[in-house]
């Protein structure tokens, strides 16, 4: 009896060695991952470290922005292209009232939607960019050319169809009063290339908008 009971003993000490083992490598293990993306962040170029996947990468790779918002970026001329005619999630819509008002800042969701409120009859001035952070990289916030933006009154509106121009941004002439709903999309080539997508957008000159 003596000697199972110094075994079972043994056995147990062995156990809670093991076990303080363990935890200390994982307590380590733990240490390690919390201090290597600082130690990384500190070692990378300005504008290389990725806040969003913890990682360094190399100047052309903006792996974690792209993936995010589904879109493909030339590294050569810095274009950001889309799968045309799918709605784009995840980009950023900045802007207001026409001149000076910066009260929208919106993302649009997976549908590629936004929806604000307008009060009172107005021009309104949108500028639609890449997310400005995740990862902090040279395109990260900057405007997307080609994005085409339809949408109205909600419920209810007649269809407006714009295009942003080469400084991402569109504009919304003669707004009415009410709600409205916007969706963000990759423009086709006939998109691109009509004129009419690319006017003032106002009611006298772009038939496309009817309010």
């Amino acid at each position: 009896m003596k000697k199972c009971a110094a075994i079972a003993v043994f056995l147990l000490s062995i156990s809670f060695a093991v076990f303080a083992q363990v935890q200390r490598t994982a307590t380590t293990t733990s240490t390690i991952k919390e201090a290597a993306p600082q130690q990384l962040k500190t070692a990378a170029p300005e504008g290389h470290y990725c806040d969003y996947c913890k990682l360094n990468y190399p100047e052309s790779h903006f792996p974690c922005i792209m993936k995010s918002i589904k879109g493909k970026l030339n590294v050569t001329t810095g274009e950001i292209s889309f799968v045309e005619g799918q709605p784009i999630g995840g980009i950023v819509v900045k802007g207001g009232k026409n001149p000076g008002d910066n009260s929208i800042n919106l993302t649009t969701n997976e549908k590629g939607e936004i929806e604000f409120n307008n009060p009172a009859t107005g021009n309104y001035k949108l500028v639609i960019s890449v997310p400005a952070s995740n990862p902090k990289s040279r395109v990260a916030g900057s405007p997307i050319e080609g994005i085409v933006v339809k949408g109205g009154k909600n419920p209810g509106g007649n269809l407006i169809t714009v295009i942003t121009d080469e400084s991402g941004t569109i504009e919304l002439n003669n707004l009415a009063p009410g709600t409205y709903k916007f969706t963000a999309l990759a423009a086709t080539a006939a998109e691109k290339n009509n004129p009419l997508y690319k006017s003032s957008h106002s009611a006298s000159v772009n038939p496309l908008y009817k309010n």
